[in-house]
């Protein structure tokens, strides 16, 4: 169940993410929470508190605890800040100490110059694979904890972190638009003939653009939709602004769009951390150049390309995307073989970004399309 712990909305969506889905009913959870949520009034107490908790989850060997507290104090480090190295080795540490849901394999995959990690779970007697990753943010241990709401599907299931992501972004593969490219590399590596897809978050647009141009791809799962990636900036600011914002990226004109960036992101927590994520993943320098970025990520021109079975899954309060973009995605979709479609409100649960709180309705109805 999605809930509400303090006075700011992001901070709410990710404690959501990072611990509702799993430890509800979790005794341990709960009580760290509860000491911990008084203490959570700007990205630095933020750090300071789930880090405490880390390390008195792993010294107790709670794994599993330890790794998601690592990763939430890890979510709003500087790429500077030497800390932010040490949360994601500390995260990966404790994950794969705690993870015992699947038996599993790791990958290196070659990919240009680097490699692109992934983890094959096993699924005894399995005649289907389905492939997994995520988006802006995540990392591919993340989708892996997920994956315990697939359980027992006739599918072996690859999560990998594609460029810009997790172990890849580290290793110096950057965000890139055209998903199809990684898919491939995939595909081709494992030496399979079709596959299904699962892109979580931003990962609902990479798997509608690896669908479009990667026909090895049988069925797709936005989860959750996603358009473009500037309605995410777009859905935390006044109307009035991103129009004018947008006028003046249309003008090139760099330096004021760059000040005007510089100016909202100092007393706006949300919005320092979508730009400076987005210039992690990127290797972009500046707003400007992130904002020219992010218009590459987009589904417009592509959906008459899309001819496989579609689900799309939607968040009525979703934050990042507007609910609007539904009906645009679904009258774009011209060719799909078939496109199914389950919009979650306040009433079903499952209304925020990637049903956060209620992330079990979003899998089950994966596993009845799937």
């Amino acid at each position: 169940m999605f809930k509400s712990y303090v006075n700011n909305e992001q901070f709410n969506l990710q404690i959501n993410r990072f611990i509702n889905d799993y430890y509800q009913e979790d005794d341990r959870a709960q009580a760290d929470l509860e000491e911990m949520i008084p203490k959570l009034n700007d990205t630095h107490s933020w750090y300071e508190a789930w880090l405490n908790f880390a390390k008195k989850r792993e010294d107790s060997k709670d794994f599993d605890l330890a790794s998601v507290y690592y990763q939430a104090a890890e979510f709003y480090l500087a790429t500077t800040d030497p800390n932010k190295e040490k949360m994601y080795r500390k995260y990966r540490e404790m994950f794969y100490k705690g993870f015992h849901d699947f038996d599993y394999e790791s990958y290196k995959i070659p990919y240009e110059d680097s490699y692109l990690p992934a983890v094959k779970l096993l699924t005894p007697g399995a005649t289907k694979t389905l492939l997994v990753f995520g988006g802006y943010d995540s990392y591919m241990e993340e989708m892996l904890k997920m994956m315990r709401f697939m359980k027992g599907i006739d599918y072996n299931i690859i999560v990998f972190d594609g460029p810009g992501q997790g172990t890849a972004l580290k290793n110096g593969l950057k965000f890139i638009h055209n998903w199809e490219k990684p898919i491939s590399t995939v595909i081709d590596y494992f030496k399979l003939d079709r596959v299904s897809l699962v892109g979580a978050s931003w990962g609902g647009y990479l798997a509608m653009r690896a669908a479009a141009f990667e026909k090895r791809i049988d069925k797709v799962v936005a989860f959750n939709i996603f358009y473009c990636g500037l309605d995410a900036l777009k859905m935390g600011m006044p109307e009035e602004t991103y129009q004018s914002m947008m006028q003046l990226v249309d003008r090139n004109e760099v330096d004021q769009v760059n000040t005007l960036f510089e100016q909202m992101m100092t007393h706006n927590i949300d919005l320092h951390w979508k730009i400076t994520k987005g210039m992690e993943n990127t290797g972009e320098a500046t707003p400007f150049d992130l904002i020219k970025n992010f218009e590459k990520h987009t589904m417009q021109g592509i959906g008459a390309f899309i001819n496989q079975d579609v689900l799309l899954l939607a968040g009525e309060d979703d934050q990042y995307v507007p609910i609007s973009r539904l009906a645009q995605i679904q009258q774009e979709l011209i060719n799909a073989a078939s496109i199914t479609t389950k919009v979650f409100t306040k009433e079903t649960g499952g209304e925020q970004h990637c049903q956060a709180g209620h992330r079990e309705l979003a899998f089950n109805e994966m596993k009845k399309f799937l």
